[in-house]
């Protein structure tokens, strides 16, 4: 949704020597760093009353069912074959100020303009003759995309006058462009084409003489994502392009918004100090899985999906951009596939679009925003009369847009819920950068006939990318909710009942490792990474005291799925875990936890050398702190996926995973996978922990320090079931290239032996063949159960038994001169 062009004219009149070229602003503050936020904050312990919304401006409320939604869906116009909803079918690119996300750099102030969809030929009417002195130009989105020449054309009255030698300085950093066109009245941008016959550039402090005074054009009065085409800006007529390009073929959503100044930390957390990394935890298996909705499914025309589903007691229901589908749990088939549009009754938008099983009630809630700064501004929301999702529903619109927050539309929507009500959050776009939360109480949408309660909110809040309200469990004393509020700070809040005057609780901060902005993810045929959008937190899930929630940070120069447990009673971090690789890139976690503890994350993952494909890993609650299992793949990348508009290659907003309320045991996950031709897909499946598994790694002794100066370190990954038979050991931070062996035994012992200790006591037995380090000091070996070694006999690995594994190496350089080491030690008790 675009927003609307808050002024014509931005012009810097300058009296200034020659070659002043424009005014270069202070850089904003960060409201994250400032004071003045940080003076904002109430106290903790502060508890703050809602504001009762105006009744009136909610609505209007109906009951339908689906059957007849899926009428309406059979009679909404259709759009031509090959064609899809706002996607640019044979448009020309336009001049447009870019979106937050976007932005890369600007020269002055926040704000620059681009050549949207990379258009070659763009074109800009004076009106009268004007000198153009020149501009200052960059490279814009992802350096494949980046023009790597411009030529500026003048023409008087129609015909040409002057061009510009070819002009190649066009980087990362701003470089000025001395056009010195003198009495021109229009010009073109003729940019080299690179990518899918496009080029895309910056523009910014647009300098030319008009009538004797020299005229700067910053930008700086626009908003993020506002046209120029079709404007006068600046008294310029901002032309569309007339270049020769290829195009997408679906509409693309634009990124979720920030405010001015708000950009992330650009540092690497692995610089800010040690964050907790492993792979000892327990990997579910994949139970039923199936097809998710796919692009051109009914209302499913948008690029990206925006990834959302859930799990009920009969029923699997997935929502993505303008789009719903039901699926039958058990089976897979697809019951209802019906654009949000016709499911809400709406001729405009229905978009980032959520959706969660009430399991209190057994019903389903469906949201998705109006995304229009007119009023009423908020979201759609839907309940379901029973746990049917193929029934009646009630219907209602919920507007966000009053009090402060008049003017302003609802982006990003968050939706959480518990006994006693439905939670909403969304960044309010427009004015000041704060974000607003919302309660709604849910009694009355529990009676005959159904009815919007009493809506509640909270505003002014200070902007911290996502405020997740929890999908709760149990009976706490009320919602919590969760937000990032600095790269190593996580904001706890509270949603205290009743719900007819409900209050809002400051609980503090939680102190995390650094997690700073994630970089784009390379993926196979991609010509432009992936954007990864931020560290927004993606979702939230509260259950036995803790708040469990992850997003993407940057890792070792990659994308990586930062994931907490955060405890609700001390305000302080039970676990903190980076699911992270040295080739994927690893990014939008939707994390779950069921009634055992135990936790699955879906995410996406992809490189240079892998098409994105949906990827999961998990744990159980017995597993080592801090730790899940090394990822697998449960649905493979198909083929590359380009689809840029300004220059971004948008994969998407969030993905979610949710417990199967039949057993509160299995985790569903849904999560987005690259298909052929440039589509997105995505994957719906069931993940199961092995029943009644209650086994545990832990590390134990020590390793000796080794010819590389570190200790080398066993860790475990895959199923300690042995009916699974997927268990694997691993070292890490052994010295590279050398020779070694797995071996284990009953007792642990810390005895010195070689240039370390030996941790594994009694009988031993080895894990033949000898195997070698790579390049990094790592090796590993499955562990087949059924294939005991030799000299085992009755003392084999079997269920409830417990192990003691270690690494033996090769060392002739090592510190004590005894020619090998040991790693420390790992004990592994394994179950049925």
């Amino acid at each position: 949704m675009r927003i609307p062009l808050t002024a014509l004219l931005s012009l810097s009149l300058l009296s200034a020597q020659d070659g002043d070229v424009g005014v270069v602003h202070a850089p904003l503050v960060p409201p994250s760093d400032s004071s003045e936020v940080e003076a904002l904050d109430p106290p903790v312990g502060t508890s703050t009353p809602g504001e009762a919304t105006d009744p009136a401006r909610h609505g209007p409320s109906y009951v339908e069912s689906m059957q007849a939604a899926i009428e309406r869906e059979a009679t909404r116009e259709k759009e031509p074959e090959g064609y899809v909803h706002r996607m640019r079918n044979g448009a020309r690119g336009t001049w447009t100020v870019p979106s937050r996300k976007s932005t890369r750099r600007a020269l002055s102030g926040e704000h620059y303009a681009t050549n949207k969809w990379g258009d070659t030929n763009m074109g800009l009417a004076f009106g009268a003759p004007v000198d153009l002195v020149g501009v200052w130009v960059a490279g814009q989105a992802e350096q494949p995309v980046w023009t790597s020449g411009l030529v500026v054309v003048g023409f008087r009255d129609g015909v040409e006058v002057a061009r510009t030698p070819l002009f190649e300085e066009i980087g990362a950093d701003y470089a000025w462009f001395p056009i010195d066109l003198e009495g021109v009245d229009r010009v073109e941008f003729q940019a080299r084409a690179v990518h899918l016959g496009a080029g895309f550039y910056a523009l910014d402090d647009l300098t030319f003489e008009r009538a004797g005074e020299r005229v700067v054009l910053t930008f700086d009065d626009l908003g993020w994502q506002e046209p120029l085409s079709g404007s006068d800006y600046g008294g310029i007529a901002w032309e569309e392009g007339s270049g020769d390009f290829e195009q997408d073929s679906y509409a693309i959503v634009r990124a979720p918004l920030s405010p001015p100044g708000n950009p992330d930390a650009a540092d690497d957390d692995e610089t800010g100090g040690e964050t907790l990394l492993g792979g000892n935890g327990t990997l579910p298996s994949v139970g039923t899985s199936f097809v998710g909705p796919r692009i051109a499914d009914n209302g499913a025309g948008w690029l990206p999906p925006d990834t959302h589903g859930a799990a009920g007691s009969a029923h699997f229901v997935s929502v993505v951009n303008q789009h719903m589908s039901v699926y039958d749990k058990a089976t897979g088939v697809r019951l209802v596939n019906i654009s949000l549009q016709s499911f809400f009754s709406t001729g405009g938008s229905a978009g980032d679009p959520r959706v969660s099983y009430d399991h209190f009630e057994g019903r389903w809630v469906v949201i998705a925003s109006n995304f229009t700064s007119g009023s009423p501004a908020g979201c759609f929301l839907a309940y379901s009369l029973t746990d049917d999702a193929t029934g009646q529903w009630f219907k209602t619109f919920v507007a966000m847009d009053g009090g402060s927050d008049s003017g302003r539309w609802c982006d990003y929507p968050l939706m959480g819920l518990d006994s006693n009500g439905i939670y909403l959050a969304g960044y309010m776009v427009g004015g000041s950068n704060r974000m607003s939360l919302f309660a709604i109480d849910k009694a009355p949408l529990l009676g005959n006939p159904p009815a919007l309660g009493t809506v509640s909110a909270w505003r002014e809040l200070p902007w911290e990318g996502a405020i997740q309200p929890c999908v709760t469990y149990g009976t706490p004393a009320g919602c919590y909710a969760v937000s990032r509020r600095s790269s190593t700070g996580l904001r706890l809040r509270v949603i205290n009942p009743p719900l007819a005057a409900p209050t809002l609780t400051e609980l503090g901060t939680v102190v995390v490792p650094l997690g700073s902005d994630p970089p784009s993810a390379p993926a196979l045929g991609s010509t432009v990474n992936l954007s990864t959008v931020g560290t927004r937190l993606m979702n939230a899930v509260y259950r036995n005291g803790s708040v469990w929630t992850g997003h993407t940070i940057a890792k070792g120069m990659r994308a990586a799925c930062r994931w907490y447990e955060l405890d609700t009673a001390t305000v302080t971090a039970t676990q903190v875990g980076t699911v992270k690789d040295d080739e994927l890139f690893y990014f939008f976690p939707g994390i779950s936890v069921n009634a055992n503890g135990d936790a699955v994350l879906g995410f996406t993952a992809s490189s240079a050398n892998m098409y994105a494909g949906a990827y999961y890993t998990g744990r159980l609650a017995t597993d080592q702190l801090n730790h899940m299992a090394v990822p697998v793949s449960y649905k493979d990348g198909a083929g590359p996926y380009n689809s840029t508009q300004s220059g971004t290659n948008r994969w998407g907003d969030y993905s979610v995973s949710s417990v199967d309320p039949d057993n509160d045991l299995s985790i569903w996950t849904i999560q987005e996978y690259a298909r052929v031709n440039n589509q997105w897909g995505t994957y719906i499946a069931e993940l199961e922990f092995p029943t009644g598994c209650t086994g545990s790694a832990q590390n134990y002794c020590t390793g000796g320090l080794h010819s590389g100066g570190q200790t080398a370190s066993m860790s475990q990954s895959g199923s300690r079931s042995i009916a699974v038979n997927a268990f694997s050991l691993e070292v890490s931070d052994a010295p590279a290239n050398k020779t070694g062996i797995f071996f284990y035994g009953p007792n642990q012992v810390q005895t010195p032996f070689g240039d370390g200790f030996r941790c594994v006591g009694g009988s031993t037995f080895r894990l033949n063949p000898l195997i070698q380090t790579d390049a990094l000091g790592g090796a590993a070996r499955q562990v087949d159960f059924s294939l005991p070694p030799a000299n085992a006999g009755n003392s084999q690995i079997s269920a409830n038994s417990t192990w003691n594994f270690q690494f033996w190496f090769r060392d002739p350089m090592g510190p004590l001169g005894n020619g090998f080491n040991l790693s420390d030690g790992l004990s592994v008790t394994f179950c049925p």
